[in-house]
């Protein structure tokens, strides 16, 4: 049996500054090196063509990416580790002495 997985592209862009800061021109400036995980849909087309197309109609800074790329997955900081059981043992055992 054969899955058919069905991609999407998005037109994204970046989020703005925070806090807020207006350009020379008025514009609200938008923060292009936040990763891609951090950047707002604008608009979700069916093909890459079809993202491309949009992409020659808005602000240089926009980007197509598809829907399966990694980079759209936030990455969540790793968890601090838990103490070992000596360590809580050890500290335990020196508190009842």
């Amino acid at each position: 049996m054969t899955s058919l997985v069905l991609i999407s592209w998005f037109l994204l862009m970046p989020p703005p500054v925070f806090p807020p800061v207006k350009s020379a021109s008025g514009d609200y400036k938008m923060n292009t090196t936040a990763p891609i995980s951090q950047w707002l849909k604008f608009k979700t087309l069916k093909s890459e063509q079809a993202c491309k197309a949009q992409l020659k109609k808005v602000q240089p800074y926009f980007k197509c990416v598809a829907s399966d790329d990694p980079a759209l997955v936030q990455h969540a900081p790793a968890p601090a580790s838990a103490p070992s059981v000596s360590t809580i043992s050890g500290a335990a055992g020196a508190h009842m002495q």
